[in-house]
């Protein structure tokens, strides 16, 4: 069984699938109880802008959702795939970016823990790409400008989530990257037809 039939299975089988989906509503829960002061200390227009993290797993839960009636959309499966490893490797690399603050003796538990639930995220993307087909260029491109969208109100306006490092443009940089890579991995190796690698 090849890694993609493996994470597959925990999609397609009710009891893994079930458990996924209450892991993601926990996670999901915990990720906007983590942005709540963010959420509070910003104007309302930008909330939907601000907790990544949660408003993707909260997608993952709608695909899970969908796929449970036997409803699913590929396009917004394709967002979501997208989404989860773009914030998943993201904060993987802000936490290592600055190790020694996000991992000092009073807070390496809780960043630990923020790691490891964001090596999920990404795990939780690969239970979608045994299904997923490439959308067309126009979807491609509307969903390539809306994550680019997203990056502008992120590094330019600010919504970004609040960051230790001084060095929010590496920061910036390298959300521009994952939105490029994580988009042109999709759009590059997938086959438009049989929906598998």
């Amino acid at each position: 069984m090849d890694i993609i039939e493996f994470f597959h299975r925990f999609k397609a089988y009710p009891l893994t699938r079930y458990s996924l989906l209450l892991a993601s509503i926990i996670g999901t829960a915990f990720g906007f109880y983590y942005y709540e002061w963010q959420l509070r200390t910003s104007p309302v227009y930008y909330w939907p802008l601000i907790p990544d993290s949660p408003v993707f797993t909260l997608m993952y839960v709608l695909v899970l959702a969908a796929y449970s009636v036997g409803r699913r959309s590929n396009l917004f499966d394709t967002f979501t795939f997208i989404g989860l490893n773009k914030i998943g490797i993201w904060t993987l690399f802000v936490l290592l970016y600055d190790f020694d603050y996000y991992f000092s003796p009073e807070t390496w538990v809780f960043r630990s823990v923020l790691f490891l639930l964001h090596i999920g995220m990404i795990l939780c993307a690969l239970t979608l790409v045994k299904d997923m087909k490439r959308p067309t260029f126009t979807m491609m491109g509307l969903i390539l400008g809306v994550f680019l969208v997203l990056d502008y109100f992120d590094y330019i306006i600010g919504t970004h989530p609040y960051l230790h490092t001084p060095r929010v443009d590496v920061v910036g940089l390298a959300a521009l990257i994952l939105t490029l890579g994580c988009w042109g991995v999709v759009w590059l190796i997938r086959d438009k037809d049989k929906g598998v690698f």
